[in-house]
């Protein structure tokens, strides 16, 4: 929010800020934009775990590097045929990511408790 509004000054115990803190940093929000969103019941963000995540990247990152190691091998000539399994087990590999992927994207964007609507 831009600073153009009033300044509004509170007092809480240290245990009361570190909590509003830390949900906010759950909530991916400033802790004055915590407050303004609960103060006026607007809706605050919820994620789910990140870890899995993160999790994700990494092994996205071991596709991704097979994926090099492949091209590699073709673009200095290799057969085709010599890699028809690696390239089929990263394709395997890369479509089971995806819809695991997918879970942990709409929970950590969405909350988990977010069902999907059915069309």
């Amino acid at each position: 929010m831009a600073r153009n509004g009033v300044q509004f000054n509170m007092w809480l115990s240290e245990e009361e800020k570190a909590r509003i803190q830390e949900k906010a940093n759950k909530a991916g929000i400033s802790m004055s934009e915590y407050i303004r969103r609960c103060a006026l019941s607007r809706k605050i963000p919820q994620y789910g775990d990140v870890a899995v995540l993160r999790e994700i990247s990494a092994e996205l990152g071991k596709i991704g590097s097979n994926l090099n190691q492949i091209a590699h091998h073709l673009n200095a000539g290799g057969s085709v045929y010599s890699v028809y399994y690696d390239l089929q087990e990263v394709i395997k590999d890369w479509n089971d990511m995806r819809f695991r992927m997918l879970k942990q994207v709409e929970d950590v964007c969405c909350g988990k408790y977010h069902y999907r609507r059915s069309a």
